[in-house]
């Protein structure tokens, strides 16, 4: 026994690789995915970023917040579609997108669909929220296709293992029946 109280311990003291366990992000069919998107006006995103950062740092180990991610999302949307892409390279799947076009996509209709909604707050005019409303379309089909890769590096093209309605899906689906019948209500009454 070393009698020096001040000497580092003799073991080497390291934290074990972090081990990749279960589907690398959030899996999700496209039918479920579309319903659930446009039911809500869209408000689906928020939890749908919030799992693909969540699974993704359960499965790599990496150190990241997924609540400031999803919050923020229109920062770090390429930063989600380069890990979906470099999860697919070392699976060695042959997916054919450009995960840096549709982020950059989804940011630029994210960024108009806020705008519009401003405009559409201060203007009251239809044109202004059917302009909001159409935003929804181009957002889709980005966060879409971030879906579709995300669901082939997790090994289920299909999604077939998130097909089914859950009970919270139907009570997302009855939230976003609401928020269309409030934004219904203006133009039927």
């Amino acid at each position: 026994m070393d009698d020096n109280l001040y000497a580092p311990p003799a073991s080497q003291v390291v934290d074990p690789a972090p081990v990749a366990t279960g589907a690398a992000f959030y899996v999700v069919a496209p039918f479920k995915f579309c319903l659930l998107f446009f039911a809500t006006l869209g408000a689906y995103q928020l939890y749908w970023f919030y799992m693909q950062w969540t699974r993704y740092r359960r499965h790599s180990g990496e150190t990241l917040w997924a609540v400031p991610r999803t919050i923020f999302a229109i920062f770090y949307t390429h930063a989600l579609a380069r890990r979906i892409d470099k999860v697919l390279r070392e699976r060695g799947e042959r997916y054919d997108w450009s995960p840096s076009a549709t982020a950059t996509l989804f940011v630029i209709a994210q960024i108009a669909s806020t705008a519009s909604d401003r405009w559409a707050a201060r203007m009251a005019s239809p044109l202004a929220d059917f302009l909001s409303i159409a935003m929804l379309i181009p957002i889709g089909l980005c966060v879409m296709a971030l879906q579709k890769a995300a669901n082939r590096a997790s090994g289920d093209p299909q999604g077939e293992a998130n097909q089914r309605l859950s009970v919270a899906n139907y009570v997302w689906l009855a939230v976003g029946a609401l928020l269309w019948l409030t934004l219904l209500s203006d133009y039927l009454f």
